[in-house]
């Protein structure tokens, strides 16, 4: 990638012309494209692309989101004059309303109940009575048709027709002397509003004494100006009635006023944070960069990525979702990354080739991990969803092309690096990731947040998030009371192609709602009640009106005419019930029942040119409403439930569904691309944990500090999620850089990174000074995500790589990995689990039994056998012992041992079970195997030889040998150090062969300054005894210590040149090219397979001497012929720099290898 940016960086340097033209161009058609983008509003489009969700949204919008709002009208008191003046003041109001601007858009005022259309709604029942009659109704009816009943019924109406209301019943009493209808005309009440309203002079009061007066407008909520303008008109009408009223009071609620006041409260919100952390990022960008020119191209970019992502999302989509955009916008902050860290290392390196070469890997790796994780919204079936992921991703292209094609062209050349500005040069100054103290209360903290991390919940109450005033949040709570009389209220819709088919579905859902009403799972149905019926059901009830009367007819008006006679009603006082039992009824259209449709129903039936759709309203306990509403949905593929929070559920369920596909395919996605482009898991893992870890903060301070997330903040938060992702691959990348090339650029990725933190801090965080729930959500979440991304960047990957790199503040050898690491872990907890289970079979020897001879010497077989089986199993490690001098250790000697390793010791305990080491204090006390030396009988020499003798004596009449380590300690370079005489005086005193045992390889292995085991091979040598009459090494101790010692540098020499082959050290070799990019890495792999190690290359050059080689790329090969040939000096030759930098600055380089440019 670097050598096609480089390409065109060279193209464009002579083509200066050319570049400003491309650009140009590109400019204009972005503009053109995005000037043709369309847009939508619907937050629906957040939800899954299906036809259940389409009609949920659909019919939430017709029944719950019409456009109501409800004025009330307050007294000074509550006498009846008072409430006088409030009818006097409603009908004024009403009256204003109808001749408003707007008042073209006001559908219907409801106000008043008009007693004579409700007597002409009860007339038309009684008029049609076969219409509305019910199975119930025909069950009390059939027991109220004996002479008594009807004496009884009729003595009653003449009682009534007699009274003051005697009028106003008149003609429903004569129609119906029998009360057939009644159970109709209660069925026509219950449609009416429940019982926390009443009614003064026919207009309505709420239960607190204030008139009101609902508006039912056809404005759509979506139409904020329109609405804007209609509520402004409103307020005036209302100022002018309280002007004549001198003591009424207006104020009005509904659903557009609070998204007005929402939008207003948004506008303040975001143009005083705005201005505030505009005026800090101007503020650090100026004392950062301290150039217009600079600042004025990072905003370029971040623009021209805005202009590209528009532009592209027309010739792609065509349209988007307003809100997904905006959403999208947050993702600048990522965006803006890119040209700061371009500026920012530019700073350091003034020529904008090197900063290309430098920093086009780290940028293309996050923009791609990044870009493909937004991608991953792409196949989510919402459409808003896909959006945001087409919005954000595009925008990061963009601002990634301008970035690497224009950006290096418009900065300055300089001939000198720029002065460090950086205001957080204090933070990232520092070596966090080091700190011990800070690495343990990270760690402490991580644990301990993870444990509130289930604590975290989402907001369902979308209420909680919007903004509402004391008086608009009271108004709600009283409207919700008074409309749903302190019950949960479930809408259940039925459709229908037709408003005939649409009754008829609503008609076979009422035995589902009747059941629900029997199990006491609702209270009450609000609802038309068949009292609409459709034309199945009114053949059906016709069918059974005659087939009543039939056999009944002419004993039931005898009846009626003779008792009517008696009691001295007219005879023909009662010829329109006669007329209505006698005729025949027909079919009618819906059209007939229009007295109905027009009033009561007009709440219940919604009439669309595609569909009509019928309501019932459920009252029941809020608890069982997701109960309910499942077993509704379940069951009638043609009806609805939902209610008021049902839309925010399915929204947040699809939200959550959403975010964990996003949050494992994200992770997926970017957890293979670090490992295709880093090259190594272990990096991969570096980058990827501080993510991981991060989130953990988020929701654990999240859980103690109570924050929710929401439909608005969740968002932001997996975006931070998306930004943490670019500053972990930043400093994983600087962090290899550095210890690739020894190049101190650490510090420029740190200032960028806490420059674009600080930014995405101030921008969003500001909002926390926000009063909108929903934009102070946003600052909170933006608060906590960015503290713990930025954490978790600067101290796990320093940390972690550190652990891989270096130890003891040098570069290790051999750096750590993965393999080396599990098999270390596993040798230690089988050594740790050996050491135990051996204890303990010593304390049941020892302890608890008597101790003797043969005990001892089965204690020491099993030590053998342990040591022998572990030495030839361990993993990755090849244990090869040379007894050419046909030793059988019978006779008892003191055993001489070089040392560099804790594998020394089974080394020699696998050699003879009839042996005894000595061990220094260390050893002797050790916790994990201190009390099982001590049960083998091996002795601490630190108490001084003389006080051990007698011991020792014994031990050899027992026939055990005596090993010990002339050096007295590990070598720390495998080589040979002074040896100490105690072993030498040792054997002269015991009168002992000394018998020299050579070892090679176990300080390659296990290293004394390392716990890693290596990939390797043991060579154990056996050398033939010393008699004490051989006079070889000397006579007497000292002179045997000294003599001895060039004996062994020579052996050790000896087996050393044959050992140490290029296949021995080339895996030392490799693993100094892992951590230095996937392509050096493979390059060397690559070369040590093709060329066999350089076996046949290195053994061509001299032991000694000095040797010059030339084009030694990156070094592999002079490092292995300087490890196989250590006396031989060799000057490597390469001209390119960066790759004599690699290879000058391999650990494992030893001092006889130098690199220059030149010979």
């Amino acid at each position: 990638m670097s050598h096609l940016i480089l390409s065109i960086y060279d193209f464009f340097a002579r083509h200066r012309a050319l570049l400003f033209v491309l650009l140009l161009f590109l400019t204009a058609f972005c503009l053109f494209s995005a000037y043709r983008l369309g847009f939508k509003e619907d937050i629906a489009r957040f939800l899954p692309n299906d036809s259940e969700n389409a009609r949920i949204n659909n019919a939430y919008r017709d029944v719950i989101l019409s456009n109501h709002i409800t004025v009330y009208c307050s007294a000074t008191d509550t006498t009846d004059e008072a409430r006088a003046e409030q009818v006097e003041a409603i009908d004024a109001l009403a009256e204003r309303l109808r001749t408003m601007p707007d008042a073209d858009r006001i559908q219907r005022l409801r106000y008043r109940i008009d007693p004579a259309e409700m007597m002409e709604v009860a007339e038309f029942v009684t008029d049609n009575m076969p219409y509305f009659l019910t199975d119930e109704d025909y069950q009390r009816i059939d027991s109220t048709l004996n002479r008594t009943a009807i004496a009884r019924r009729l003595e009653a109406d003449r009682d009534i027709l007699t009274s003051s209301v005697g009028m106003i019943l008149r003609p429903q009493l004569l129609a119906d002397p029998l009360r057939l209808t009644e159970g109709a005309v209660d069925r026509l009440r219950n449609m009416q509003a429940g019982g926390r309203f009443s009614l003064f002079q026919d207009h309505i009061f709420a239960d607190d004494g204030r008139a009101l007066l609902m508006i039912e407008c056809s404005i759509p909520a979506s139409e904020t100006s329109a609405n804007e303008r209609f509520i402004k008109n409103l307020k005036t009408c209302m100022a002018e009635t309280e002007r004549e009223f001198k003591d009424v009071s207006f104020h009005s609620f509904g659903a557009v006023e609070i998204s007005l006041s929402n939008a207003n409260r948004i506008r303040q919100d975001a143009l005083f944070t705005g201005i505030l952390s505009a005026v800090i990022i101007l503020a650090l960008l100026i004392y950062s960069f301290r150039s217009a020119r600079e600042i004025g191209l990072v905003f370029a970019a971040v623009l021209f990525g805005g202009l590209f992502a528009l532009a592209a999302l027309h010739l792609i989509r065509g349209e988007a979702s307003t809100i997904a955009v905006g959403i999208s916008s947050i993702i600048f902050g990522i965006a803006i990354n890119y040209p700061l860290h371009f500026i920012g290392h530019h700073h350091h390196t003034p020529d904008p080739r090197a900063v290309i070469k430098d920093i086009v890997r780290p940028l293309t790796v996050g923009n791609v991990t990044t870009v493909s994780a937004f991608m991953s919204l792409v196949f989510i079936n919402s459409d808003a969803m896909r959006d945001l992921g087409w919005f954000a991703s595009l925008l990061l292209v963009g601002t990634i092309l301008f970035v690497l094609l224009f950006l290096p062209h418009l900065l300055p050349h300089r001939a000198i690096p720029r002065p460090d500005y950086s205001p957080f040069r204090w933070f990232t100054s520092r070596s966090w990731g080091s700190n011990r103290v800070v690495i343990g209360a990270v760690v402490f903290l991580t644990i301990l947040l993870s444990f509130f991390s289930d604590g975290s919940s989402f907001e369902a109450d979308m209420a909680r998030i919007n903004y509402m005033t004391d008086a608009h949040r009271k108004d709600f709570a009283h409207l919700r009371a008074m409309l749903s009389e302190n019950q949960h209220i479930l809408y259940y819709v039925t459709e229908g192609a037709t408003p005939d088919s649409a009754l008829e579905a609503n008609e076979q859902s009422l035995a589902a709602l009747a059941d629900l009403k029997k199990r006491g799972d609702i209270s009450r149905v609000g609802g038309i009640d068949g009292l609409i019926p459709s034309r199945a059901r009114q053949a059906e009830r016709l069918g059974r009106w005659e087939a009543f009367w039939k056999t009944r007819r002419d004993s039931v008006l005898n009846i009626l005419n003779e008792e009517a006679s008696r009691l001295g009603f007219r005879a023909d006082a009662f010829s329109a019930f006669n007329a209505s039992v006698s005729r025949s009824w027909s079919i009618e259209g819906l059209e007939f029942f229009n007295p109905l449709r027009q009033t009561v129903g007009g709440s219940y039936v919604f009439e669309r040119p595609e569909k009509t759709m019928i309501v019932n309203l459920l009252y029941l306990d809020a608890d069982r409403a997701p109960a309910v509403e499942k077993a509704l949905n379940d069951r009638n593929i043609a009806s609805i439930a939902f209610d008021a929070e049902s839309m925010t559920r399915r929204m947040i369920a699809s939200l959550s569904d959403n975010f964990n596909y996003v949050l494992y395919v994200c992770g997926f996605i970017v957890f293979i691309f670090l490992l295709f482009s880093l090259g190594r898991l272990e990096l991969s893992l570096i980058a990827f944990l501080p993510l991981a870890l991060s989130w953990v903060w988020i929701l654990g301070l999240m859980g103690i500090f109570d924050m929710k997330f929401n439909i608005v903040n969740i968002i932001l938060a997996t975006f931070i999620f998306g930004q943490g992702d670019d500053y972990t691959i930043f400093m994983t990348e600087g962090l290899i850089y550095e210890y690739t090339y020894r190049r101190r650029t650490l510090a420029s990725y740190k200032d960028s990174i806490a420059l674009s933190a600080a930014i995405m801090f101030v921008g969003m965080g500001a909002m926390i000074f926000a009063r909108h729930p929903a934009l102070r959500s946003l600052g909170e979440v933006t608060v906590v995500g960015m503290f713990s991304v930025v954490v978790m960047a600067y101290i796990f990957p320093p940390f972690l790589f550190g652990f891989l790199t270096s130890t003891r503040g040098k570069a290790r050898r051999m750096p750590v990995t993965l393999r080396n690491l599990f098999i270390s872990i596993y040798a230690f907890t089988y050594f740790l689990v050996l050491s135990f289970g051996l204890t303990v079979v010593g304390w049941v020897m020892f302890t608890l039994g008597k101790k003797t001879s043969r005990k001892k010497a089965a204690y020491h077989r099993m030590l053998y056998s342990v040591a022998r089986f572990t030495m030839h199993h361990f993993p990755q490690v090849r244990t090869t012992v040379e007894n050419t001098c046909g030793e059988d250790f019978r006779r008892p000697s003191v055993i001489l041992c070089n040392h560099q390793s804790h594998l020394d010791l089974m080394c020699l305990l696998m050699l003879t079970p009839k042996l005894i080491i000595l061990t220094n204090d260390w050893v002797w006390h050790s916790p994990f195997y201190g009390q099982l030396i001590r049960y083998a009988d091996f002795y601490p020499v630190t108490e001084g030889l003389d006080r051990t003798l007698e011991h020792l004596r014994e031990a050899k009449r027992q026939g055990y040998s005596i090993a010990i380590f002339p050096e007295g300690t590990r070598s720390p370079d495998c080589s040979l150090l002074r040896f100490r005489r105690g072993a030498f005086f040792l054997a002269e005193q015991l009168n002992m062969d000394l018998l020299p045992v050579v070892l090679h390889g176990t300080g390659h292995v296990l290293p004394k300054q390392d716990f890693m085991l290596r990939r390797g091979s043991i060579h154990v040598r056996v050398l033939p005894r010393i008699t004490p009459a051989d006079t070889r090494f000397g006579t007497d101790h000292i002179a045997r210590a000294r003599q001895l010692r060039q004996f062994y540098r020579a052996e050790y020499e000896v087996l050393c040149r044959r050992v140490e082959t290029p296949a021995y050290f080339a895996d030392l070799v490799l693993h100094n090219y892992i951590y230095k990019g996937p392509s050096v890495e493979r390059a060397v792999r690559h070369a040590l397979r093709q060329h066999d190690n350089y076996t046949t290359e290195i053994s061509a050059l001299p032991d000694s001497g000095e040797v010059t080689l030339r084009s030694t790329g990156y070094g592999e090969q002079t490092l292995l012929a300087a490890l196989v040939k250590p006396h031989l000096r060799i000057t490597a030759v390469e001209p390119d720099d960066d790759r004599r930098a690699i290879a000058e600055h391999c650990a494992a380089r030893p001092a006889n290898l130098q690199y220059v440019s030149e010979a």
